[in-house]
C-alpha cells in the first residue's frame, strides 16, 4: 500500500519550506560577504576572522596596486621642465641598485611652502609645486607606502 497521498503532499511541502528558508540564508548569507571596492593588496588586517563588526567599520587596509604614487616637491625655476605623462625614474635606499619607472601625473596650479617634513630649515622656507608621480614599474610591489624615494626627472632631477 505505501503512505498516503496527504502525507506525501505535506512532506512535499515541507521540502519546499526547506528550501525556500535555505534560499533566504543564502541572500542573506550574500549580505555578509566582504568584497574590496577594488583589486589590491591588503596592507593591514584591522579584524580577524569570527569577529563581530559593525557596518561600515574597517576590516582590512588594501593598497591599490593601480594607484600608487610618490609625491616629490619641485621649485618654480624647474617647475616648466615638468609635463603631464612625463617619464620619471624613481629610486628608494631600501633598494638602492634598482631603479623603478613612473610618471608624472599630477601637478599643482598653486605653490606652496616646502612641507615641514624636509629636512632642513633653508630647503623649508621656499615656495615648491607638489607633483605627483604614478609608480608604473614595480611589479614586485618593492615600494611601499610612506618609503622615502627619490625621483629623477629629464629636467635635471627633484
Amino acid at each position: 500500500r505505501g503512505p498516503r497521498r496527504e502525507r506525501i503532499e505535506a512532506a512535499r511541502a515541507q521540502v519546499a519550506a526547506a528550501e525556500a528558508a535555505v534560499a533566504g540564508l543564502d541572500a542573506l548569507l550574500a549580505h555578509h560577504e566582504l568584497r574590496a571596492p577594488f583589486a589590491g593588496l591588503v596592507t593591514v588586517r584591522h579584524r580577524e576572522p569570527g569577529e563581530i563588526v559593525q557596518a561600515g567599520a574597517a576590516v582590512v587596509t588594501l593598497l591599490d596596486s593601480a594607484d600608487r604614487w610618490v609625491r616629490i616637491y619641485v621649485p618654480e625655476n624647474r617647475l616648466g621642465g615638468v609635463r603631464l605623462g612625463q617619464k620619471v625614474e624613481i629610486r628608494s635606499d631600501t633598494f638602492p641598485d634598482k631603479r623603478y619607472e613612473g610618471e608624472v601625473s599630477f601637478v599643482a596650479s598653486e605653490a606652496e611652502f616646502t612641507p615641514k617634513n624636509v629636512q632642513t630649515n633653508e630647503e623649508r622656507v621656499r615656495l615648491v609645486y607638489a607633483v605627483k608621480v604614478r609608480v608604473t614599474g614595480d611589479p614586485g610591489f618593492e615600494l611601499k607606502p610612506g618609503l622615502p624615494a627619490d625621483v629623477e626627472l629629464d629636467a635635471g632631477g627633484a
